[in-house]
């Protein structure tokens, strides 16, 4: 990393890939962000635990605010740790333990957050999304399992450094 020493007190974030077989190709479950940070890009479903909550417990919660839903906290497959941190925002850093479920009920609606939507996973929408994902999501879509370090220059948008670290 850079001489910069940056210090931060990241939130804890947990993020949800839906993925499953429809029309015959493997999709996974993306949403467009309606309002707040990153309004306009796709985005994974999910956002900050609540105090006292787990990982999985804020995955379940915040997937089905966001899309209307239940994915069963058991089933949820923990695949990955993305650490984003904002070089000149560190009050947006976030750790984020990513989700991968096979399985959810209900019907898929957009919330006030986030607008669900399919894509398959061999036509990802990147160019719709934050300039990091065109890194990680394919790795993630296609099982593998990592942490990831992701640092942003201080436009908060532009990739300054990732480092991938694949668990066995």
């Amino acid at each position: 990393m850079s001489g910069n020493s940056h210090s931060s007190n990241p939130r804890p974030v947990a993020l949800v890939a839906l993925l499953a077989e429809r029309d015959g190709n493997a999709q996974i479950l993306l949403g467009r962000k309606l309002r707040g940070f990153g309004q306009g890009k796709i985005v994974l479903p999910g956002g900050k635990n609540e105090p006292g909550e787990s990982s999985r417990q804020a995955a379940v919660r915040e997937f089905f605010e966001e899309t209307g839903l239940r994915v069963s906290g058991p089933d949820l497959q923990l695949a990955a740790r993305i650490e984003f941190r904002f070089s000149s925002l560190p009050a947006a850093d976030m750790d984020c333990m990513t989700f991968i479920a096979r399985s959810a009920e209900g019907q898929a609606a957009s919330s006030d957050e986030l607008e669900p939507l399919w894509f398959r996973i061999d036509q990802l929408p990147v160019d719709q999304m934050w300039q990091d994902s065109k890194t990680w999501l394919p790795q993630l879509a296609a099982g593998q399992r990592f942490t990831a370090r992701i640092v942003l220059a201080s436009d908060n948008i532009s990739v300054q450094t990732i480092d991938f670290d694949p668990w066995d």
